[in-house]
C-alpha cells in the first residue's frame, strides 16, 4: 500500500483516536483488549514508517523533531501496554498499576496530539500556505 506522506500522518491520528474510543467503550468487553493490542501495534509501525518518510522529505526540521517524539512515545507504550495486559488478561498482581494506566493514558493523549500536529502542519507545509500572505477576515 503506497499512501501519500499527509495521507500516512492523517492515518496516525484516526488509529489512535479509534484505539482510544474503543477503551472508552460504555459495555466493554474484554477481546476489545485484544483489538486495543493490535490498534497498538499499528500505531508504532506506523509512528516509524512517518518518521522515516517525514526524515527523508525537505519538511521543516521542527516537524521532523516532532514525529521523532511521536515514535519514541509510540515505543514507550508497549512495554507499559504488556504490564497493563498481563493486569487485566492474565489478572497478574501488578503495584502502582492505577500510575501505569495514568502513563498510559497521557502518553496515548501525546501521540494523538503530537501526530495532529504534525500532519497538519505538514499538510499546509506541502501546499504551501504559508507563502501567500491572507489578508484578515
Amino acid at each position: 500500500m503506497d499512501l501519500t506522506i499527509w495521507k500516512q500522518l492523517y492515518a496516525l491520528i484516526w488509529l489512535a483516536f479509534l484505539q482510544i474510543i474503543i477503551i472508552l467503550l460504555p459495555r466493554f468487553v474484554i477481546y476489545l483488549v485484544d483489538v486495543h493490542v493490535l490498534l497498538g501495534l499499528a500505531i508504532l509501525g506506523l509512528a516509524h514508517y512517518n518518521n522515516m518518510s517525514i526524515k527523508k522529505s525537505e519538511a521543516p526540521n521542527r516537524l521532523k523533531r516532532i514525529v521523532k517524539s511521536t515514535a519514541v512515545l509510540a515505543s514507550i507504550q508497549p512495554i507499559l501496554g504488556i504490564i497493563l495486559y498481563l493486569n487485566i488478561r492474565f489478572n497478574v498482581a501488578i503495584p502502582f498499576v492505577e500510575v501505569i494506566v495514568f502513563l498510559h493514558l497521557a502518553m496515548a493523549l501525546a501521540i494523538i496530539t503530537q501526530a495532529a500536529s504534525v500532519a497538519t502542519a505538514y499538510d499546509m507545509w506541502e501546499e504551501h500556505e504559508f507563502s501567500t500572505p491572507v489578508k484578515p477576515i
